[in-house]
């Protein structure tokens, strides 16, 4: 598959259970559309700020700003999405800040379930339109809230679309519907892990948003996967070694360029590759399940870092590169 094919749509929504790497996963969608010279918007949708730290540490506004070259990033509440609805719907820019409180949002989505959600979809939209702003972004990738949560985010226009019959709210329902459910416009891509509970829920989230909800589903990103140590070369150098009593000439080997080991170091470094490959395997079978149920898989890799920064996530934007390639 073409890169330029696997970043169509527009409109790249990710999401996952909860810890899988979803944001990371956001983040290095973001520079592999911006390296085609595409123009990136990334939205966060939960305050936290991760993903935009992960992309240079500057914190994102509710308008568009600048993390890296061609990358920008925005920070949609529920708040300000009211107020500029109010502003350009109904020209109320002067007492918009009165009905745009938290207070009054939480009261108002207490009396109509999902009106956050629909308020943070219409910015999308907005922004997709191109709407109120100087820039007309190529891509738009939205981490969105975690699985559980995404289905009820994702569905909220189709509520409100069926609660109201007539009238301006029922149009503007519409239309984030036909964004939501045009797979040329709109695309969710799911994260998960290696794991028996990650990827149950995947299948169970990737069939509910084709049956369900309609949303055009594309690959499955497979983070954290364990890759072998060794290649089968390296493996069968390694047992030979162990086998014919060679590990002190090894040793000498590694003194001569500066390298310290021992017969304990060489025993911890076949006890910890033995562990990866015993990993390795319970995560093969996951990952078939996975094949299996969704079709287009990416793996990613687990990086060995203390905490994630912009080079992780350049890597893990190489490696997309490279598996795009190989669908």
């Amino acid at each position: 598959m073409r890169i330029d094919e696997f970043l169509d749509p527009t409109i790249l929504i990710v999401s996952g259970k909860g810890g899988v790497g979803k944001t990371t996963v956001s983040a290095s969608l973001a520079l592999v559309a911006a390296r085609q010279g595409r123009k990136v918007c990334v939205v966060e949708v939960d305050q936290k700020g991760t993903l935009t730290k992960l992309l240079g540490g500057r914190e994102a506004a509710y308008e568009p700003t600048e993390l890296t070259p061609r990358v920008w990033g925005v920070n949609i509440t529920a708040e300000r999405s009211l107020a500029e609805y109010l502003e350009v719907q109904y020209h109320m820019k002067r007492i918009s800040k009165v009905f745009t409180s938290s207070h009054f949002v939480d009261y108002i989505a207490t009396a109509a379930p999902g009106l956050e959600d629909i308020l943070i979809l219409g910015k999308i939209w907005y922004l997709e339109k191109g709407r109120n702003i100087d820039l007309d972004f190529d891509t738009i990738i939205v981490d969105a809230p975690a699985a559980g949560h995404m289905l009820t985010f994702l569905s909220a226009p189709m509520g409100l679309s069926d609660a109201v019959r007539v009238g301006p709210i029922k149009r503007q329902s519409e239309w984030l519907v036909e964004m939501l459910q045009d797979p040329k416009r709109s695309r969710v891509h799911l994260v998960t892990l290696p794991e028996e509970m990650p990827v149950s829920e995947t299948l169970e989230t990737a069939a509910a948003l084709d049956g369900k909800v309609g949303i055009a589903t594309g690959s499955t990103f497979a983070n954290a996967v364990y890759r072998p140590l060794l290649d089968d070369e390296e493996r069968s150098l390694f047992e030979e070694i162990a086998a014919d009593g060679s590990i002190d000439e090894l040793c000498k080997a590694a003194d001569r360029v500066g390298l310290s080991l021992d017969g304990r170091d060489l025993e911890a470094l076949e006890g910890y590759a033995g562990f990866l490959q015993s990993r390795r395997e319970i995560q093969e079978g996951h990952l078939a399940r996975l094949h299996e149920g969704t079709g287009e898989v990416i793996d990613l890799p687990f990086l060995f870092s203390a905490g994630l920064a912009l080079p992780d996530v350049e890597s893990l934007a190489d490696v997309i590169e490279a598996e795009v390639a190989t669908l």
